[in-house]
């Protein structure tokens, strides 16, 4: 899609969407009540009904839509293709159908592209919980439906080593991505070229069971110009089908081929060294190490720590003990490594990565309950334009704004930078 003057638009807001029809219009006309033309929302439906279809068709007429209807079969990696495949715009953010975005955000994309920007990735998301998630709260969660909930930021701009960050990730046995500084496309700015550069090399914008991690890792390989926000840009979004609720209701467990990831994709050949257990752990090390192998990355796969894989699958999994710790030494054998060795490292893996994980959970909690850190609540929302409205109304009575962020900030590569930690610019 081009605009006047043969003109592409700034930003793609790209949506793979399948039968949560409600969520996806509420997001739809969120993100369409921005009012600016350099703005293109991308819609790739897949559903078993064309509801969503009918209602495209006959409620929007605005031409910064692109939608498509693909019906079933499908995969998941496929409808996510087919959604790249139809954003236009020079920078792409992609979200989930119960997500939302800060209008901010098309700002964010123009100021990107002036200072020559190849990813632009925002360390502060707002998570909103939709009504009925079926969640309950915990001492260390809480879940109330309806609620905006905005953790504190700092509003700095930092540079990292996102190679460096990369091997950080793989040491800590390819979870938890969002724990790094590593260039995102899942509620994150990457530019539409690095995204082609990908296509054109492996045949595919993404790979794997989970297109978030498999982004992120062949990302990381073509961008040369990132830097990390610490504001808000996009809005998680939790519904009760959301990954996030089924695996706070414990639905990823079970056999590999009982996922539904793996719902048409024929045959899909799982990693050798990850273990065949289905949990968000193993799924995201999955798809990561097919990320790292269709960018000619082995020499990173060969890093891979599996004791600490194993020791955060048993920590956040029940019930999965002995076929995690099963498959863990076969892999370790298959990578040469000594299983007593192994046996050592995860012992000790799992008192400094799951012990230590639910520490900082537990003081979190603490301190959020003593007030001793300010976190921003909205309650009885019920659609996503309410919830952007009030992130809106929240950051404009704190005063902030995406602007003031970046205010006199020119972004030099060619700085000297000392880049063994992420540094303020």
């Amino acid at each position: 899609m081009k605009y006047k003057n043969n003109v592409l638009p700034s930003l793609s807001v790209v949506i793979p969407t399948r039968n949560r029809i409600p969520y996806a219009i509420s997001t739809i006309q969120s993100i369409l009540e921005i009012p600016d033309p350099r703005l293109e929302l991308v819609v790739q439906d897949n559903s078993d009904s064309r509801d969503l279809e009918f209602y495209v068709h006959e409620s929007i007429k605005d031409k910064r839509l692109r939608y498509r209807y693909t019906p079933p079969p499908l995969s998941l990696i496929d409808n996510f293709n087919a959604a790249m495949e139809l954003a236009t715009g020079k920078y792409v953010c992609l979200i989930g159908d119960d997500d939302g975005v800060n209008p901010e955000i098309l700002e964010a994309a123009v100021w990107a592209e002036a200072n020559d920007l190849d990813a632009l990735s925002s360390r502060c998301i707002p998570a909103f919980l939709w009504n009925n998630t079926g969640l309950s709260s915990t001492l260390f969660s809480r879940f109330e439906g309806g609620e905006l909930s905005i953790k504190e930021f700092s509003r700095k701009i930092l540079v990292a080593d996102v190679r460096r960050e990369v091997y950080k990730l793989i040491r800590n046995g390819g979870v938890y991505y969002h724990s790094f500084f590593v260039p995102k496309l899942y509620h994150g700015l990457v530019r539409r070229r690095c995204m082609d550069d990908i296509h054109e090399k492996i045949g595919a914008y993404f790979g794997g069971l989970s297109p978030d991690i498999f982004s992120v890792l062949a990302i990381s390989e073509i961008a040369e110009r990132t830097l990390f926000i610490d504001y808000p840009l996009t809005i998680a979004g939790v519904c009760p089908d959301s990954g996030g609720t089924y695996k706070k209701k414990g639905k990823f467990k079970g056999s590999v081929g009982d996922t539904f990831l793996m719902r048409d994709r024929g045959q899909y050949h799982w990693c050798e060294l990850v273990p065949r257990v289905y949990c968000a752990e193993t799924i995201w090390v999955d798809s990561g190490v097919a990320a790292l192998r269709a960018m000619g990355r082995d020499d990173l796969v060969q890093e891979l720590n599996l004791p600490k894989l194993a020791a955060y699958c048993i920590g956040a999994n029940r019930g999965i003990k002995e076929p995690v710790l099963r498959e863990m030494f076969i892999g370790l054998r298959r990578m040469g490594k000594s299983p007593v060795v192994g046996a050592m490292q995860f012992a000790w893996s799992l008192l400094t990565g799951p012990g230590i994980k639910f520490f900082w959970q537990a003081w979190n909690r603490l301190q959020v309950i003593m007030g001793m850190k300010i976190i921003h609540r909205v309650n009885g929302l019920e659609n996503m334009i309410q919830v952007s409205h009030a992130l809106t109304r929240c950051l404009k009575k704190n005063g902030y704004s995406f602007s003031d962020c970046v205010q006199g900030i020119k972004y030099n590569i060619t700085e000297k930078r000392d880049n063994r930690k992420p540094q303020n610019i």
